[in-house]
């Protein structure tokens, strides 16, 4: 086999090792210093037996300058700078090689070709690395341009949260200040009516249902004032939430309530899902109370492939429904579950009833 055959093989094989060490390793100047020695000295070696100064295979090194500056442009300057220095000791062994006089003059002579070499290097060199350092200065040029759009979309991004946060301050003051103490002066007024004219039975029903409904939509205010302030997207704020409920509502009745979730870091509800889930939860935990006569029950939050799983199981044996009524607030559940996208499912077994719907989620930033 030939040295320029076997040359190419070594060279090749180097390359592939440079490549490796590039994609398992992560490094890559150390092999690619060995694989550039080593070409020097291959190169050499054919320009040494084919006329020195004045063969073609010089050729072969601007191609490797090319390659250098392609590959990394530091390493491009330092082939620009090891060229001129392999070209002034060809031209050095040039010299002192003894080559045909007449040939010499005919080529133009050493001095010529090292010019000519030297030049050739310089400019293509210089050319394509001024190339390369006005790519990365371009490149550095959007790289700050986008870090500055990224900057003053955070600060707009964080400026209008703070607006949007005290609006919503603002109206959940408003509205407890306002709307709270209008119901609670409902609220004592009516009572002050079923003292006096409880006992009149044309009355003391409206004025009971006047009390009821006063504090209903105050307990369902304290749910909208919750979805106020708190971070409401967040589902284990509003698992935290529900299960606090929960522990106060049953205590009422001497029922068990116990509650279990997964951790759940990245995901995050849709703005109106947590509003609309403890309308739903609320609605399954009174008719828990109302019609399964249990006296168990458990609360749970699961979170899986990009959805959130919220349940409530009872150990209790449900009522029949009446047809001609509709299913304890079950129309309602369902709608809401329709409307916001959640999926609902009711599943009555012999330990119990459970309800449970489906969220989706995104991912939290």
């Amino acid at each position: 086999m030939s040295k320029p055959v076997i040359g190419y093989l070594i060279n090749d094989l180097l390359v592939i090792i440079t490549l490796f060490c590039t994609r398992f390793l992560g490094h890559y100047r150390i092999p690619m210093t060995i694989t550039a020695l080593v070409t020097y000295f291959i190169v050499y070696d054919w320009i040494r037996n084919s006329g020195l100064i004045y063969s073609s295979n010089v050729s072969i090194l601007h191609m490797y300058l090319l390659c250098a500056i392609w590959a990394d442009k530091r390493y491009g300057w330092w082939a620009i700078l090891s060229n001129l220095i392999i070209f002034v000791f060809i031209y050095n062994q040039t010299l002192h090689a003894g080559l045909d006089v007449q040939m010499q003059r005919t080529l133009g002579g050493p001095f010529y070709a090292l010019v000519m070499n030297c030049l050739i290097t310089i400019f293509f060199g210089g050319f394509l690395a001024y190339l390369q350092f006005d790519q990365e200065r371009d490149r550095l040029k959007i790289e700050n341009l986008k870090e500055q759009k990224i900057t003053m979309l955070d600060e707009a991004v964080k400026k209008r949260t703070e607006q949007l946060n005290n609006m919503r301050e603002t109206i959940a003051t408003d509205f407890h200040d306002e709307t709270g103490n209008m119901l609670s002066a409902i609220t004592r007024q009516a009572s002050l009516l079923k003292q006096k004219f409880g006992e009149q039975q044309d009355i003391g029903p409206i004025v009971e249902s006047i009390i009821k409904n006063s504090n209903g939509l105050y307990a369902s205010s304290k749910d909208f004032l919750w979805h106020l302030n708190h971070d409401s997207d967040n589902p284990q704020e509003l698992f935290d939430y529900m299960t606090a409920y929960g522990q106060f509502y049953y205590n009422q009745f001497d029922i068990a309530f116990s509650s279990s979730n997964d951790e759940c870091p990245l995901f995050q509800l849709a703005p109106s899902a947590a509003l609309n889930i403890i309308y739903i939860f609320k609605e399954a935990m009174t008719n828990v109370v109302k019609h399964a006569e249990a006296r168990e029950v458990l609360f749970e939050m699961r979170c899986c492939s990009g959805q959130l799983t919220y349940s409530i199981q009872d150990d209790g044996n449900w009522k029949a429904a009446d047809i001609n009524e509709q299913h304890y607030g079950l129309a309602n559940m369902e709608w809401r579950c329709q409307k916001n996208g959640f999926e609902f499912t009711l599943s009555n077994q012999p330990a119990g009833t459970r309800i449970e719907i489906t969220v989706p989620t995104s991912t939290a930033v």
